[in-house]
């Protein structure tokens, strides 16, 4: 099976979801400690992530993740490294 690469508006759709965030306040300069993302809403993405898209990333890789962006595009960087 080909590896899922997800697009920006559906990883804001599982961060909304799981952070139980305004979907409309997700944007990738923001930054995860304004939006009141802790270390659980991480992980739970994580799960959901895995769940949805076949991507596991470890919580341990994203501890330098300081915005959306910077989340999503390490999520995505994983996803395209297992596609290869």
């Amino acid at each position: 099976m080909a590896q899922v690469i997800p697009s920006d508006d559906e990883l804001f759709d599982v961060i909304s979801k799981e952070a139980l965030i305004d979907r409309a306040t997700l944007k990738r300069e923001a930054n995860l400690e304004d939006l009141g993302i802790a270390s659980l809403d991480v992980i739970s993405v994580l799960f959901e992530v895995e769940e949805r898209f076949g991507i596991l990333v470890e919580a341990e890789e994203l501890t330098d993740c300081k915005t959306l962006g910077q989340l999503m595009d390490k999520v995505k960087a994983k996803a395209e490294s297992a596609a290869a």
